[in-house]
């Protein structure tokens, strides 16, 4: 469904101001907070509460040759410059009755229309253990289940855009536990419909995601973690495509479309150590898709490495698996190298010459956060393709690309 929400929210405001008067309240009183620019109101027994929150991402992208390469017209690639609304989203959560909660997100498209993306009921009675249904982001790695307005780049490693778990799901239920030092989530999610024996049908996967945090103090903090994806699919069809590390310019392709796949699991192990103003982390990444056509298996492996401090002190906070924006901290910068290995023996593999096509970028950037829910970044990037047979194969088609990517970000 397409919404105008400038309009609507224009028109919200006038019906406000046009009625407004003396604000009563039935039953317990109203806490107000504003911070952080949202809206947050809770009852004073704590039991209801109702939250307003948001974001809004603008980018700018300057890139070249690999970037810029057609796929059409691979001999001819074009530089590019462009600006976009990479992310913008409402949402709204809360709880009722002490025990429910809930949460509703829109988000912008890129043709301006509006989606819901989250929609969430859930149920914590069953304490320590959450119950929710609906629909979310999954959480596939350490990175994935960091938001987006907090990741350390402006972008996550490219080898995430390669793995079905790290998407959303069109519906599904999950049992999640935490504590201060471990997190445990299991989830049945639907991820689509199948096409089999001229039938259709959802696919009902399941996804998987555990932490622990053996170190965790003022001064040091020691994250493990472990994800498993199975989209448990049935004759659908997988294709691999990525833009090495940036939004816009043209996808590189990996490998072609995997037909009647029979099984598609995904593994994902993480780490990260922080200590004071300076963090590493990495994670390794596998997928491994089965095919009921002959020599068409795809098994994709891979990992990344990035290292980031806080310029003047501060250190990312953390919290239930996953860390959040700086406390203190005003300049970050980082260093971070992604790697992805395609497997060759397989007749849909992109490999040249029986070799593995090898996918790489190196990204350098610095983050500055002027207040709390203020963030700019800019971002150098340089991606790489080795072994491909669309670009080996093809005279004065490049190999090797980079961008330079820039964004201000407001978060409420």
């Amino acid at each position: 469904m397409k919404l105008k929400p400038i309009a609507l929210f224009l028109g919200m405001s006038v019906f406000l101001q046009a009625n407004a008067g003396v604000v009563k309240t039935e039953g317990d009183d109203i806490l107000v907070s504003t911070k952080n620019g949202g809206l947050q109101l809770k009852t004073e027994s704590g039991d209801f509460s109702f939250k307003l929150s948001g974001k809004l991402q603008w980018d700018i992208a300057s890139y070249d040759d690999l970037y810029g390469q057609d796929t059409a017209n691979l001999a001819n690639p074009k530089d590019g410059l462009t600006s976009y609304i990479r992310r913008g989203e409402v949402k709204v959560s809360g709880k009722a009755y002490d025990l429910w909660k809930y949460g509703l997100k829109l988000k912008t498209n890129s043709d301006d229309s509006v989606d819901l993306d989250d929609a969430i009921i859930g149920y914590t009675g069953f304490r320590p253990v959450e119950i929710a249904v609906g629909r979310w982001d999954m959480d596939f790695g350490l990175e994935d289940s960091t938001s987006s307005s907090w990741i350390t780049g402006i972008e996550r490693p490219f080898v995430f855009n390669m793995m079905n778990g790290a998407g959303g799901n069109d519906y599904g239920v999950k049992a999640s536990s935490s504590a201060k030092n471990y997190t445990a989530q299991l989830a049945l999610v639907n991820t689509g419909n199948s096409e089999s024996n001229n039938t259709s049908k959802d696919r009902i996967g399941y996804s998987f995601r555990g932490t622990y945090v053996p170190i965790m103090n003022d001064n040091m903090l020691l994250h493990l973690g472990l994800s498993i994806f199975d989209g448990n699919p049935d004759s659908a069809t997988v294709e691999g495509d990525t833009r090495l590390g940036i939004k816009k310019g043209q996808e590189s392709t990996l490998f072609s479309s995997v037909s009647n796949v029979t099984s598609d699991r995904e593994y994902a192990v993480e780490a990260a150590f922080q200590m004071q103003s300076f963090k590493l982390q990495g994670e390794y990444l596998q997928r491994n898709i089965k095919s009921g056509v002959a020599n068409s298996d795809v098994k994709l492996n891979g990992y990344y490495g990035e290292l980031s401090y806080m310029l003047g002190g501060g250190k990312r906070s953390y919290k239930k698996g996953s860390f959040s924006k700086p406390k203190g901290g005003k300049w970050e910068a980082f260093a971070r190298y992604t790697a992805m290995n395609v497997d060759a023996q397989s007749a849909v593999s992109k490999g040249i010459n029986g070799k593995d096509v090898d996918a790489s970028s190196y990204t350098v950037g610095a983050n500055y956060f002027p207040t709390s829910n203020i963030r700019t970044s800019l971002n150098y990037v340089t991606g790489q393709l080795d072994n491909h047979v669309d670009i080996d194969g093809v005279a004065n088609a490049e190999d090797k690309g980079s961008a330079i990517v820039g964004r201000i970000q407001y978060v409420f």
